[in-house]
């Protein structure tokens, strides 16, 4: 029997969930409050058996991306992967491309905790720095469909889509200021949007068949060395 939030046995109104935000940092899931006089209570959170039920969409998002693409799949089948009404579904996402950028943005949130589990090997910031790229890389060279869901996203003139690659790069750029802290931050933030532009196009480039997986991973490499060198930030 597939379950429903009580709340949302019906299609979203118009605007959908767009006040629904995801605190990444502590994992907890608000609803965004509107503005007003004085002081406010709080923005409500999910309650607990509610972001449980949000998050098996999430995974249940990614676990159909891993066997075939994003057009092939259908927010039904994601509803019935999870065990729950369509129309719970569109409660927490008012969308297909919300559900799949909401699953794609948590995926790439995992390389800060990847980084602290496992520690980039380097003698310098620069080949540390090589490595989370590398690393970035790999992930998505295991997911191909995730990289093409990107792509997706990147060539969007959808106002959304520039929310999700604001929110992608949030998430991943912060990784790699860490790796630069020797580095005043202004320059750290200079370094790594010219190094996120030479990955992303270089994940374009392999994701489409217009480049080998050597190939990105050699485009990621020369461009930490021509930026930092071996041996600027020890």
């Amino acid at each position: 029997m597939l379950e429903s939030d009580s709340s949302s046995d019906k299609l979203p109104p118009k605007g959908g969930a767009k006040g629904m935000t995801q605190d990444t940092a502590r994992g907890t899931v608000v609803t965004a409050s509107a503005p007003a006089e004085g002081d406010e209570p709080p923005a409500p959170r999910l309650s607990t058996r509610q972001a449980a039920r949000r998050q098996r969409l999430l995974d249940s998002a990614l676990a159909l991306l891993e066997e075939r693409d994003y057009e092939r799949i259908s927010v039904r089948e994601v509803a019935e992967a999870a065990g729950v009404a369509l129309a719970t579904l569109y409660h927490y996402f008012p969308s297909k491309d919300h559900l799949f950028a909401e699953a794609l943005v948590q995926w790439a949130s995992t390389l800060g905790p990847d980084v602290n589990r496992r520690p980039l090997n380097g003698a310098t910031a620069a080949r540390r720095l090589e490595g989370a790229l590398l690393r970035a890389a790999r992930a998505f060279e295991r997911r191909p469909q995730l990289a093409r869901l990107l792509t997706r996203f990147e060539t969007s003139d959808e106002p959304f889509a520039h929310e999700v690659l604001t929110r992608l790069d949030a998430t991943t750029s912060d990784v790699y200021l860490d790796l630069l802290d020797d580095l005043p931050r202004d320059e750290a933030r200079r370094i790594v949007r010219v190094l996120d532009a030479v990955f992303d196009s270089s994940l374009r480039a392999w994701s489409s068949g217009r480049a080998t997986t050597a190939d990105m991973r050699r485009s990621i490499s020369d461009a930490v060395g021509l930026v930092l060198g071996d041996g600027q930030t020890e």
